[in-house]
């Protein structure tokens, strides 16, 4: 027995909102708006955003249409096993005990990276300049936190095809941590839906996981450099929470498991909230 309508909708939408605050999705997009200098110069964070999501959407489909192919037999007999259920149904258990006994690895802040602006900045008052009263050739910090991050960002606004390459690097640094894409991707080859269909919602499911980066693009390009400690508050906070993130993500991928085997094992059980 498979989620209901209901179920699948929410499960997708709570994982794509988890995926949406990871490095790549939020934290990297967060760092090209603090380093735009001026309200109209945000098109390499947009141009970023569609380069990931286009990765995360070609990496998912591969994925889905092979899977979809190994479930003509196989996988579609797995899944209707009580024995794997069973297994499944452990494995989430041990997910969900792992998240609660594992302590957060809080990461040391990191410095500040110098950035030296030779040109003509503005000043207090004029609303787009890095920071107000600074004079040209000062330094100017850079978003704090980038640590290795900084030299991939300094590259891609430097070259002309350095957004797509650094879209396509994040891509594939999280392709080994994409644990709630896995999971999305499970739950949409175990649907009832179609394969034009499942494609279909794993393109909603990657504007979701995108809608919180284009959120920040517009505030920002609306507000200018008014909420410049506001973005930097904001990103010292999601770069110290990337670290804390795995033991949530594990935790909520083990319910779904388990409300997904408690629904299969005990659809009549009275005691099932998820029946």
């Amino acid at each position: 027995m498979m989620l209901g309508t209901a179920g699948l909708f929410a499960s997708l939408a709570l994982l794509a909102l988890i995926d949406a605050t990871s490095i790549g999705t939020l934290v990297i997009p967060v760092w090209l708006v603090l380093r735009a200098k001026k309200r109209g110069d945000l098109g390499s964070a947009v141009a970023y955003l569609a380069v990931i999501g286009a990765f995360y959407l070609a990496v998912g489909l591969l994925m889905l249409g092979g899977v979809n192919q190994i479930n003509t037999g196989f996988t579609d007999a797995l899944m209707g096993s009580p024995g794997f259920r069973w297994v499944v149904l452990l494995l989430g258990a041990g997910m969900i005990a792992w998240s609660f006994k594992k302590k957060p690895i809080l990461s040391k802040p990191l410095a500040p990276n110098p950035v030296t602006v030779t040109g003509e900045v503005p000043r207090a008052g004029s609303g787009d300049g890095w920071t107000a009263g600074t004079s040209a050739g000062q330094p100017v910090t850079a978003p704090a936190a980038e640590g290795r991050w900084s030299r991939r960002l300094d590259k891609a606004l430097d070259s002309k095809w350095g957004i797509a390459v650094l879209g396509v690097t994040a891509g594939l640094l999280e392709l080994p941590t994409m644990l709630p894409y896995l999971a999305a991707i499970g739950l949409l080859t175990q649907s009832n839906y179609a394969m034009p269909v499942q494609a279909g919602l794993l393109v909603v499911y990657c504007l979701v996981m995108l809608l919180p980066g284009f959120v920040v693009i517009g505030v920002r390009a609306v507000a200018g450099q008014r909420l410049q400690r506001s973005f930097e508050r904001l990103s010292a906070w999601l770069t110290k929470s990337s670290a804390e993130m795995m033991p949530w993500i594990v935790g909520i991928i083990g319910f779904l498991l388990v409300r997904s085997s408690l629904t299969f094992l005990f659809p009549t059980a009275g005691w099932n909230p998820f029946k």
